[in-house]
This record gives C-alpha cells, structure tokens and sequence, in this order.
C-alpha cells in the first residue's frame, strides 16, 4: 500500500472515530433540537460516505488486486488439480491395462505350464514304458543265456557222469584177457587205416 493511501486512511479513520470517542466520554446531549439532530446525522453520514468513497478510491484496486490474484491462484489450483487429477486417471488406465495384461499372461502362462506338464508327462511314461520294455529285453535275454548255459552246464555235468559211469563199469566187466584183445583189435584197426 502506498503512502498516500495509508495517510488517506487514517484522516477517514480520525474522522470517524473522534466523534465516537468524544460521545463516549461525555455522554449523550440532554436534550438537542430536530437541527441539532440533522445536523449531527448528516456529519455522521457525510463521515460514513467519505469513508466509503476513501475505501472504494483507495481499496478497491489493492483489494481487487488481491481479489484477482487470490483468484488466479486458486485458478492455477485448480487447473493443477485437474491436471493431476487427468494424469492420475491415465496411470490408473494404464495399470488397469497392465493388470488386465498380468491376467490374461497369467493365464496364458498357467496353459503353457499345464501343456508343458502335460507333454512332460507324457515324455516321462513313453521312456519309462521304452526303460521297461528294455529291460524285459534284457531280462530275457539274461535268462535265455542262463538256460542256456545250465543246459551246456548239465549237458557236460551229464556227459561226465556218463563217462565215469562208463569207466566203473567198463572197469569192474573188463578183465586183463579183454583188455589184451581190445589192444590187439586197435592195433589191426590202425594197420589197416594205414
């Protein structure tokens, strides 16, 4: 506020409030004439219109000022608010797009999981059933070789047997005449191959 302003104010506010204090402190007139009455009417409300006029003249553009700039302010505000309020509204869009996204990968995720399982699993029992199969394989083959070779096994235990079965009694029918006739026959046997 300006000087001028400020002098201008406190001769309005002197003006008004002088003839109050001096009301206060001596009391009202006893008895005042109808003039008497107007005539202090008419300086109250002249004081009261000057005052007027000086706040008007003098106020009026500071507090329009500050009006105007109270209002810019609470404009800017607000245009800042709206702004955040578009800006929070976007990110929330853009989060419920990207939820909505999380979802649907989500989803899409737990079907490729399920797939995968599934198509694993299948993996699984196909080497197992190929595992088991070559080792049913394996199992006879082992077992075919086991027969085998107890067959081989008994065949020569059989063979052997036989033979000393043959000797014992080849050894207990056979005397020392047979023996030299046997001798004798092999003898002629190789002369006559010769």
């Amino acid at each position: 506020m300006n000087p001028r302003s400020l002098f201008t104010l406190t001769l309005l506010a002197g003006a008004v409030l002088v003839p109050s204090f001096a009301f206060a402190s001596g009391g009202a007139p006893a008895h005042m004439s109808l003039n008497e009455i107007l005539w202090d009417l008419g300086v109250k409300a002249l004081n009261v219109g000057l005052l007027g006029f000086f706040v008007i003249k003098y106020l009026s553009g500071p507090l329009n000022r500050l009006v105007e700039a109270r209002s810019d302010k609470i404009r800017e505000e607000l245009e800042a608010a709206k702004s955040a309020r578009l800006e929070a509204e976007e990110r929330l869009r853009a989060f419920r797009e990207k939820t909505a996204r999380v979802d649907s990968e989500v989803e899409e995720l737990r079907k490729q999981t399920c797939a995968d399982i599934d198509k694993e699993q299948k993996l699984i029992l196909k080497e197992a059933k190929q595992a088991a199969e070559h080792i049913r394989q394996h199992a006879r083959d082992t077992i075919r070789q086991e027969v085998l070779k107890a067959r081989d096994d008994l065949h020569r235990e059989a063979s052997r047997l036989a033979a000393d079965l043959a000797e014992d009694i080849i050894r207990k029918n056979i005397d020392s005449s047979d023996h030299d006739r046997l001798v004798r026959e092999y003898v002629t046997d190789l002369e006559a191959a010769q």
